[in-house]
């Protein structure tokens, strides 16, 4: 079973993973305080940033699923960030499709379900589904990086409720694990030299990055327990199957 306390040992094996985690939150940071006036260097310092932190991500899961002896990805951010370009490349028609799907059922629901109340609910779940299909396709990407792989539509639909209610679960330990890391660290700033202040912001960005480490291998855990012990079962069952014909 997936376990947030493996992913957030794990989190922390390697030596050099707090400075990791500093390295990689300078970005995030300057895009949050920059003071500038040029929204071209602003917008492409984000983009640059977004790609950074997803490649971060993509790489802890990418990672735990093969079962390398280290989660976190090397201090090359180039590299890194690299990777961040082809999965957003690889992801995006299926995330952009489930968008555009998910908008045109749900107005389809505003338009023929009387009752507003109702109606959101309805509009909710169909945004977790079309989300769900996002998330399965990124878990079926990060194990080879194979674009095909996120296209597998009977893997996509089969599994997607599954890898929602997973999804839902690790969010809710997540945030659990950051009330326990930040409120403390944030009450002790707040007490000492108020708020807000950079040290704070730079604090709370670190533990983004730590956040997404942690989401990576909780994802890597998800996968290998939602899909490829079932993938296996599934064949296992049908090698007996056959076997027991011949």
């Amino acid at each position: 079973m997936a376990s947030i306390k493996d992913a957030v040992e794990d989190a922390f094996q390697e030596n050099s993973s707090v400075i990791k985690y500093v390295i990689y939150a300078v970005p995030l940071f300057w895009v949050i305080n920059y003071a500038g006036t040029d929204v071209l260097v602003y917008n492409l310092g984000a983009i640059l940033t977004g790609l950074l932190l997803f490649g971060f991500m993509l790489t802890c899961t990418y990672n735990v699923r093969k079962c390398n002896n280290f989660v976190l990805p090397t201090f090359n951010i180039f590299s890194v960030l690299w990777t961040g370009l082809k999965g957003v490349l690889a992801l995006a028609p299926v995330a952009v499709l489930a968008y555009l799907v998910a908008i045109f059922i749900t107005k389809l629901v505003t338009q023929y379900v009387a009752d507003d109340s109702v109606a959101g609910v309805i509009c909710n779940i169909v945004y977790c589904i079309f989300a769900s299909l996002a998330f399965t396709s990124y878990l079926l990407y990060s194990h080879r990086f194979k674009i095909l792989d996120a296209y597998n539509v009977k893997t996509l639909f089969k599994y997607c409720i599954d890898i929602l209610l997973a999804v839902g679960f690790m969010l809710v330990l997540i945030a659990t694990v950051d009330v326990i890391i930040v409120f403390p660290v944030t009450y002790l700033i707040w007490l000492f030299i108020g708020l807000p202040n950079p040290v704070a912001i730079f604090f709370w960005c670190v533990v983004a990055v730590l956040n997404l480490a942690i989401a990576g291998d909780y994802l890597a855990q998800i996968s290998y327990e939602k899909i490829e012990v079932k993938e296996n079962e599934e064949a296992d069952a049908k090698d007996a199957e056959n076997a027991k014909i011949n």
